[in-house]
């Protein structure tokens, strides 16, 4: 019992500024999403009103379907190369691993509103860096105004995404492939298992709650993600690169629609709450 008391006094200060400085907000938050506001002013009680307006609100379908989008490559490209790096990065002296785990976390350290900011330079159709090297090795016609047009706008900022969390990837992989028991391995390749065999058999199983882990952790961050699309493309070309936290951000700043936009906060909070929710449960049976 005086463990407990004396493991609660600890958790106190914690538990009284999350729940005044988190706690709080997402029940008011809830409650604005109840009302109709007129530029910051309460015009009546709307109640589930501003909910049913998300049946017609084809924009928030568009932003939703590219969260979707957004999650599903996310989840694709950069577990996919990060645990294949790590696991050739695994095999490598422990002065390489430190240079090439440094170099691949680098993009990490970087922070979203400055890799928007560089890699809008590297994909400006007049001085690119993209378009240049296209037309080094001579596929100048498939360059462009990636930004700017609707068949990529998209994608070329998922790249910049993907840049940015697979070095997070590889080093979160790296921990996981150096906690497996090596004499695993040895056993592998003693029955002539090849490179690739060890990899599907042995890497790929073991590392299950740690590729469950950073999907989870993809996963959520591609729904909340804003400042990348923002300073990039704030959504355009048109609702091209729409997602719902620029939609938000849009309905309640640039509208005055608090109630609407509270709304839209209450929907991606329960996505996110629902997607943290299944991956914990994975978790604990991993």
């Amino acid at each position: 019992m005086t463990s407990q008391r004396t493991a609660i006094l600890f958790v106190l200060p914690a538990l009284v500024l999350y729940l005044a400085f988190v706690g709080l907000p997402i029940l008011q938050v809830a409650a604005y999403s109840l009302f109709s506001w007129d530029n910051g002013s309460v015009t009546g009680f709307a109640g589930l009103s501003n909910f049913a307006r998300l049946i017609d609100d084809s924009v928030f379908w568009t932003a939703l379907g590219h969260n979707g989008i957004w999650v599903v490559l996310t989840l694709a490209f950069p577990l996919m190369i990060g645990l294949l790096l790590a696991s050739i990065l695994a095999e490598c002296s422990p002065r390489t691993i430190r240079i090439l785990g440094a170099i691949y976390f680098l993009p990490r350290t970087i922070p979203l509103v400055v890799a928007g900011i560089i890699w809008g330079w590297i994909y400006n159709p007049m001085f690119g860096l993209a378009n240049w090297a296209l037309d080094m090795v001579g596929l100048g016609a498939l360059g462009g105004a990636w930004l700017a047009e609707p068949s990529t706008a998209l994608y070329a900022l998922n790249v910049v995404g993907a840049w940015t969390f697979f070095g997070f990837c590889v080093l979160i992989y790296l921990a996981a492939i150096q906690a497996i028991d090596p004499s695993l391995y040895e056993a592998a390749q003693l029955d002539g298992a090849s490179w690739m065999k060890r990899f599907r058999f042995v890497t790929v199983p073991l590392l299950k709650p740690t590729t469950l882990f950073l999907g989870l952790y993809a996963a959520i961050e591609a729904m909340r993600f804003f400042d990348l699309v923002w300073v990039t493309t704030q959504g355009g070309p048109g609702y091209d690169t729409e997602v719902l936290t620029t939609h938000i951000y849009k309905t309640f700043f640039l509208v005055g629609d608090f109630g609407y936009a509270a709304t839209l906060s209450v929907v991606l909070l329960a996505i996110v709450l629902t997607v943290s929710g299944v991956s914990y449960r994975l978790l604990r049976s991993a």
